[in-house]
């Protein structure tokens, strides 16, 4: 069984009752219609848990029977547009394929999926073709029935999609296709259509109803970042209820059956907000440019990850308490954590990273909420959440090393042969999608899935004190921040009181390599071994680095916390006061010094592991040589300016601390 999975590039219009009979291809400008409409006639059933997991995080799924693409399919949705992953039927259609189960297993925690609707659509197909003869769009028109299977309600309506055939289109050409096809349904009466999507219609999320409903701005999200911007609402042929039950709800509406216009419905089912994952126009410069919309610039979206992760901002006038402040906060987090879990499961670039962040950015803020919580109440569940982030570092430092390798070599000035630098990134990114591999057969593992059940049920019921419960939101982020800069600055005057007895060899500090992922020296979790660096040799000198380098590792950990708090903090919607947020920016000012040592150490040591692999297989070592000999030099310059650094750090962050 194989899945494959590729990008939608498609729009969607609406065309009056009749009005596809005056649809005119010969007025297509530079395209042609390749052949006669192929008729499909289709059933599609939806799946989703009892409370909407999938729905809710905008992902679909569905078992498609008839047309050209039968099987299962998985429908999410990235920054770069509407994705879908397919996978063939099995012997018997209705049952599920466990690739499938393993895939969604994180959003659904185990509980069962069951049919949530059922659309039966009679598509009609036409194939556009380009001057040059080459296949560019498909126009589909669609005729669809639709039961909600959890009420009985048939709804019935029609839809045009436009949809390209090729993703690897250039932007400005995908534009003048979608151009000549919306000019030739805009003659005949057509419009940007107002639906998100199929099932989201099917579901009765887009019926024309008074009250509140759907989540826009979730499903925005759903498309790109954007919601269409004309057409006031869904041009349904009707809607009836099968099993003849909600008639006070359709009251003043008519009767049943009868055919329901003008603006979008919006379900009093909080439920019916999430089905939203087979959303509309993913694609060409719509889409792309919404997506960047959505975006955080630079470092400050890379810390969170909720951007890409399809996770909106707090809303509304956020959480007034500690105890509030602590739900939102944790909800954010652990529910971020389950988003990438999935996409690290689907091979997404970057998941593993953002993954790794996320559980970092929980850890963070359950330590520094500590003292809000019940006795060690979060102690147990942030420790399985290092041992998280440590499972997906070597995928993660294996990927940096791959994105290092060109820049270190073009340092050189052309000092290192091409094909050896091509050679070593090639071996860096085998080991990357190796270690990659490895980390989805863990989230596939009962003690994973029952790490992302347990987050998700202590951030909705976090054992909070009284205090916490009494104490004003802007207050608790205050002790939670001022407490993760506390601990930057007693890491700080440590390493450099370390420092001074090492000098002395009565000390030593915490060796490097066990935050990296490598071999560590004898140290862990950054304490002393008690021993002095030995300068007495060139293995000691080597010794004598990593220990310098190990102090400014454990820095930049809890420098690196404050920012995961801040961040969270931030997209909670609650702003520490003043002086606490610019301690915590004086923080920031150091991390990105300490990043690219820390950066160099993960390519220093892949390196010398590299270097002695192909010595023992007798191959040529001259680039791996250059390189490793050139990262030293770095690390010892870093290393030497440490010390400086860190009395600065310290003495900033004790003055703004008082």
């Amino acid at each position: 069984m194989t899945a494959t999975t590729h990008r939608e590039i498609e729009r969607k219009y609406e065309l009056p009752e009749g009005a596809g009979t005056r649809v005119d291809w010969g007025l297509l400008e530079g395209l042609g219609v390749a052949a006669e409409p192929v008729e499909h006639r289709m059933e599609a059933v939806y799946y989703d848990t009892e409370d909407m997991a999938l729905g809710r995080r905008l992902v679909a799924l569905r078992r498609r029977r008839g047309g050209a693409d039968d099987g299962w399919h998985v429908k999410h949705h990235e920054p770069s547009g509407r994705h879908e992953l397919q996978v063939p039927l099995l012997r018997s259609p209705e049952r599920m394929p466990a690739a499938v189960r393993g895939l969604l297993a994180g959003l659904t925690g185990g509980r069962p999926l069951v049919p949530i609707a059922t659309l039966r659509t009679v598509r009609r197909v036409l194939v556009l073709r380009g001057p040059e003869g080459t296949d560019l769009a498909e126009v589909a028109a669609d005729d669809v029935e639709a039961v909600d299977e959890r009420t009985g309600t048939v709804r019935t309506w029609a839809e045009w999609e436009v949809e390209l055939l090729d993703g690897t289109l250039p932007e400005q050409r995908q534009e003048e296709v979608f151009a000549a096809v919306e000019a030739v349904l805009r003659a005949a009466g057509g419009r940007p259509s107002a639906s998100r999507a199929k099932i989201a219609r099917a579901l009765g999320a887009e019926d024309p109803e008074e009250g509140t409903a759907v989540d826009d701005d979730g499903a925005a999200a759903a498309d790109g970042g954007g919601r269409p911007q004309q057409g006031s609402g869904t041009e349904g042929k009707g809607t009836k209820d099968k099993k003849d039950k909600g008639k006070d709800k359709d009251k003043g509406r008519g009767e049943k059956g009868e055919k329901s216009r003008g603006g979008k419905k919006r379900s009093i089912r909080p439920e019916s907000s999430g089905a939203t994952g087979d959303g509309t126009d993913s694609g060409a410069k719509h889409s792309s440019t919404q997506a960047e919309g959505r975006e955080k610039p630079g470092a400050e979206r890379d810390r969170t990850g909720a951007a890409d992760a399809g996770t909106a901002p707090a809303n509304g006038a956020g959480p007034g308490t500690g105890e509030e402040l602590l739900r939102t906060l944790l909800g954010e987090l652990a529910e971020r954590l389950v988003l990438w879990d999935f996409k690290a499961r689907l091979a997404v670039p970057d998941a593993v990273h953002q993954m790794r962040i996320g559980s970092r950015s929980l850890r963070s803020v359950l330590r520094a909420a500590a003292p809000l919580l019940e006795d060690t109440a979060g102690d147990e569940l942030a420790l399985r959440l290092r041992e998280l982030a440590r499972a997906l570092s070597a995928a993660r430092d294996a990927e940096v090393t791959a994105e290092l390798l060109p820049a270190r070599a073009a340092e050189l000035g052309g000092g290192v042969p091409a094909a050896g630098v091509a050679s070593l990134r090639r071996t860096a990114q085998e080991q990357a999608e190796k270690a990659t591999a490895g980390v989805r057969r863990r989230l596939g593992g009962r003690e994973h899935l029952q790490l992302l059940a347990d987050v998700q049920a202590f951030a909705a019921a976090p054992p909070v004190t009284d205090a916490a419960r009494a104490l004003p939101a802007r207050d608790a982020a205050d002790r939670m921040l001022v407490r993760s800069l506390h601990r930057v600055e007693r890491v700080a005057r440590r390493a450099l009181e370390e420092e001074v007895a090492g000098a002395a060899g009565q000390g030593a500090g915490p060796d490097v390599g066990e935050a990296t992922g490598a071999p560590s020296a004898g140290q862990d979790s950054g304490r002393s071994t008690g021993a002095g660096p030995d300068s007495g040799t060139d293995a000691g000198a080597d010794a004598e680095l990593r220990w310098h380098l190990g102090h400014l590792h454990s820095v930049r950990k809890a420098v690196k916390r404050v920012r995961y708090v801040e961040a969270a903090l931030r997209d909670a919607g609650v702003r520490p006061h003043k002086a606490v947020r610019r301690a915590a920016a004086d923080a920031h000012e150091y991390q990105d010094a300490l990043g690219r040592i820390m950066d160099a150490v993960v390519l220093e040591q892949w390196l010398a592991r590299t270097a002695r692999s192909l010595r023992t297989a007798r191959q040529d070592r001259y680039a791996v040589g250059l390189l490793h000999g050139a990262e030293l030099v770095r690390l010892r310059t870093g290393a030497d300016g440490g010390r400086e650094l860190l009395e600065v750090l310290l003495a900033r962050l004790e003055e703004d601390l008082g």
